[in-house]
Formats: structure tokens, sequence, C-alpha cells
């Protein structure tokens, strides 16, 4: 039951830990000030509309983030090169972790469509399910 609840969005998500990095939106930059331009967190989970980071940084909800995600993890290739994703993201909530840290629960508001392809692609490969998934109309 817990796993059904933990899963039960329109959008499907898998948990997928890599590390990722963040910096503030131009437009949250007014408003909130971070000890360091762009902060080291861990990804993990994802989905085409959004993502939950793990961060020692705590970033308020409504915040708006501009995300950089690593492309070779999302595509499983070791290409030379390191080309990361730009999302823009806000944060719909921010919950603090045993451990020092926050969990930052992300909504993507801005995704180029080649990103937005390459994150479905990977949910579908990483999916978990014996069963098929049921689409109900929207």
């Amino acid at each position: 039951m817990g796993n059904f609840a933990w899963n039960s969005r329109r959008i499907i998500r898998i948990l997928f830990e890599s590390d990722a990095s963040f910096r503030l939106h131009r437009s949250s930059k007014k408003d909130i000030q971070l000890s360091k331009k762009t902060v080291s967190s861990k990804l993990v989970d994802l989905s085409a509309g959004g993502c939950s980071l793990e961060s020692a940084v705590f970033v308020p909800a409504g915040a708006k983030l501009n995300i950089f995600l690593d492309r070779s993890q999302l595509t499983g290739t070791k290409a030379g090169k390191k080309r990361f994703s730009k999302i823009v993201g806000v944060i719909k909530n921010s919950k603090q972790l045993a451990n020092h840290k926050y969990r930052l629960g992300v909504q993507f508001e801005k995704i180029s469509s080649e990103d937005r392809k390459l994150i479905d692609d990977f949910v579908e490969r990483n999916e978990r399910r014996e069963d098929q998934r049921l689409n109900f109309p929207k």
C-alpha cells in the first residue's frame, strides 16, 4: 500500500540517486541568499514533471532553481565531455531530514524538449513494474 501511495501520480517517477547541482534562478535571488553560488546536491527521484533533491542547504518552498543534471547519466553513455541539462523548477516543499540535510521537492517549470525526452526514456527504461501500468483519462 505504501508503494502505491508513493507513486500514484499521473507522471511516473522513479528512485534515482545521482549527483546534481543547482543555483538560484534570477527571479529568486532578490529574496533568498545562499552561501554558495552553485550548490551540490543529490538527486533522489526523477520524473519528467519534477524531482526530489537532497541538499545540505535549506531553500524555502516557492523559490525557483536552475537545476543541472549530467545527461550522460540519463543516457547511460560515458561520453568524453560532460553535458548538463539546465532545467528551471520551483520548490513545492522543503523538508528537514534527520541528517542535517533537506529534501527539496521540485516541480519543473521550464525544460527543453530534448531533456524531457531524455528523462521520459530514462524513466521508461528503469521503471520496475510486474504489471502493466494503467492509464486513466485526464
